[in-house]
């Protein structure tokens, strides 16, 4: 299991970033997702309700951390 923790630790702090940005800074999320040309690619629904949905990704990309360490 411990080889894993590297790919979930990553992916964690992606989350978690990921709801920061949904929560303070929507329009460079999706610059961000211009940028990498539909890599890390949000719906539409996302963005309606991004705060719900910010906060959803900094709760479970904590949780994720703690468990992980």
């Amino acid at each position: 299991m411990q080889s894993y923790a590297v790919y979930i630790n990553f992916v964690a702090v992606i989350s978690f970033f990921a709801g920061l940005l949904l929560v303070a800074s929507p329009k460079s999320l999706i610059k961000a997702g211009e940028l990498f040309n539909r890599v890390y690619n949000v719906e539409s629904i996302v963005y309606t309700k991004r705060v719900p949905f910010g906060f959803a990704y900094i709760i479970f990309g904590a949780i994720l951390l703690y468990l992980i360490w």
